[in-house]
């Protein structure tokens, strides 16, 4: 059985959304879900969370600048949430306290299933463990 990881991101940030598919597939082992690949035209995006999101373990949301504002992350970190999976934002160009100030709140975000995007190594690390775990 695979393990599946949702990739939640923001549009302008699809070239690292895919760089996280790729080190989750090839370095840690688990299948990744992600809109671009996942998504086809003419597919109702809606539909598609709805379905995909309960199949994985987990959920790994980049939380940028573009991507803090998007109300599909934040859905999609919710959705998570309340589904009970394993939850891990990457912070690139915004911080937890901008989040708080600016940005309305990070909701169920705590710094534990926080890292920066430069540690995003030591998380497929982590997740290959829990791959193997699983396996």
């Amino acid at each position: 059985m695979a393990y599946h990881v949702f990739v939640s991101h923001g549009w302008h940030d699809r070239w690292i959304a895919r760089q996280f598919a790729r080190a989750i597939r090839h370095d840690a082992g688990a299948e990744p879900i992600v809109d671009i690949f996942d998504v086809k035209k003419g597919d109702r995006i809606d539909d598609r969370i709805r379905e995909l999101l309960p199949k994985c373990e987990e959920l790994v949301a980049l939380i940028t600048p573009w991507s803090v504002t998007r109300n599909w992350v934040w859905n999609e970190i919710g959705a998570a949430w309340i589904l009970d999976k394993r939850i891990v934002a990457v912070l690139y160009g915004v911080t937890l306290a901008e989040i708080d100030v600016e940005k309305g709140g990070r909701a169920c975000l705590t710094s534990r299933n926080v890292v920066l995007l430069d540690e995003f190594d030591d998380y497929v690390a982590e997740l290959a463990e829990r791959v193997k775990g699983v396996s």
